[in-house]
């Protein structure tokens, strides 16, 4: 058997409940791995070492009685440092909340401990999921950064310090990650999983996102995640589809490319791997189809940019009058501003919102899903930036579902990623399309040793 550590959220589930595999074993490989990686990476504001430790014997002596909690039991978890966690910090990368030891689990959090997961930490992000850079690194060349605001999520995956991790997405902080670190990261539908308990960035864009290093383990994770939360009053009360068994179509997709999005913005290396990848999909049975974007999406990606803003400002608009120089500069600035637009802006963003969603989910009809890169470039040298979100604020701005999944190595051994998009709440459109293409692109997912 592989290292316990190397093994996907899917292998050890099966192992574990096959009595294959312990989660102690699990446990402790993943903190082996954390122990000899942290100081290169820094993915992590807290380990919960003794209780991941105690939660697994425990784990261990149920599964070895034949009670299994769930499709997670024993399995280690990471979860971004903006989801509240019952006794454990959670700093949302800031110093406003550095002592914040919350009373309750967010709903996704107390989800996982239902299925059996264990929570092994709370991962690096960037403040308040904004902009200022987490310290983390990326695992594939530590000079680079692994993308964000779920970058410690992304760099822990990545490197096998857990199998799967929470992250959350108001722009792309989910998409981009994933795509930076090699790894496949969902973005589900607005409201299809619950923010119950989740620092917010920007209450009407604010994701759960899904971060893991195969599409079968986003689909399993999604599968436990979501569903309706009374809680959470933006939360769908559509039923939740057993999404693994979407996956299992060997179907080729339709596919709708969205040439016009990305042909002026992606970098040489992006084109090039993705006009490959492209040509492999067709080859392999795939009908893609070039199609055009609606006159609305031209005034997207400021819209995006001002209700982010807005929304923020609103956020942390009383902390901000008594602790305004606690806030990092970029986060500052842009509370600053937010506090400055007019309900008058406000209200035509959201009017450019509603006409962009009902043009591109008319074009989106005629597809199983979009087509594009998933970012602009690979990452960016340098920890001073998380990168550039413009592939994916649009689908955050709409709500629509959308995933990444690896599409190759640039010159210099840096990941790309390709995103496909679904109709809102048809996640089985879009994972099966997403699996489809992971099996075609062939890109392995075995945790990286950082360079």
């Amino acid at each position: 058997m592989l290292n316990p550590f190397k093994l996907s959220l899917s292998e050890a589930s099966r192992l574990i409940h096959a009595g294959e595999l312990s989660p102690t074993e699990l446990v402790e490989s993943a903190l082996q791995r954390i122990d000899r990686l942290e100081t290169k990476l820094e993915a992590w504001v807290t380990v919960d070492r003794e209780v991941a430790i105690a939660d697994a014997e425990r784990y261990s002596k149920e599964a070895a009685e034949g009670k299994l909690r769930g499709p997670l039991h024993g399995i280690p978890i990471g979860v971004k440092d903006i989801f509240y966690t019952k006794g454990v910090k959670t700093t949302a990368g800031s110093k406003i909340l550095a002592d914040f030891v919350p009373d309750y689990d967010a709903t996704a959090v107390s989800r996982l401990k239902g299925a059996g997961a264990i929570i092994i930490g709370k991962t690096e992000t960037t403040e308040f999921a904004a902009f200022d850079p987490a310290p983390t690194r990326n695992p594939w060349n530590t000079e680079h950064t692994p993308g964000g605001s779920s970058s410690g999520s992304a760099a822990a995956v990545s490197s096998g310090m857990c199998p799967a991790a929470l992250g959350s997405q108001t722009g792309g902080s989910t998409i981009r990650p994933a795509a930076y670190c090699g790894l496949v990261g969902l973005k589900p539908t607005y409201g299809r999983i619950s923010r119950y308990g989740v620092f917010p960035l920007s209450w009407s864009l604010d994701h759960v996102g899904i971060l893991t290093r195969t599409v079968e383990d986003a689909a399993l994770l999604l599968e436990v995640l979501a569903g309706n939360d009374p809680k959470d009053a933006t939360s769908s009360s559509l039923p939740v589809t057993p999404y693994r068994r979407a996956i299992d179509s060997l179907s080729p997709p339709r596919l709708g490319l969205l040439k016009e999005f990305f042909h002026d913005k992606a970098s040489d290396e992006v084109r090039k791997n993705f006009e490959g990848v492209v040509e492999q999909l067709g080859e392999a049975g795939a009908k893609v189809v070039e199609t055009r974007l609606p006159k609305s999406f031209s005034a997207v990606l400021a819209a995006h940019r001002l209700t982010m803003m807005t929304e923020a400002a609103a956020v942390h608009q009383e902390t901000f009058r008594t602790r305004m120089t606690d806030y990092r500069p970029n986060l500052r600035g842009m509370i600053a501003a937010g506090l400055l637009i007019s309900a008058s802006t406000y209200v035509k963003t959201q009017r450019i919102r509603s006409q962009f969603t009902q043009e591109i989910a008319a074009t989106l009809e005629r597809f199983d899903c979009f087509l594009t890169p998933a970012t602009t470039t690979p990452a960016p040298t340098g920890l001073g930036s998380t990168g550039d979100p413009a592939f994916n604020s649009p689908w955050s701005f709409c709500g629509f579902p959308s995933i990444t999944v690896p599409s190759g190595l640039t010159d210099d051994r840096l990941p790309m990623g390709l995103q496909l998009v679904g109709r809102p709440f048809e996640e089985e459109a879009v994972l099966r399309a997403a699996h489809w293409c992971e099996r075609i692109i062939g890109f392995g997912c075995e945790p990286r040793d950082p360079r």
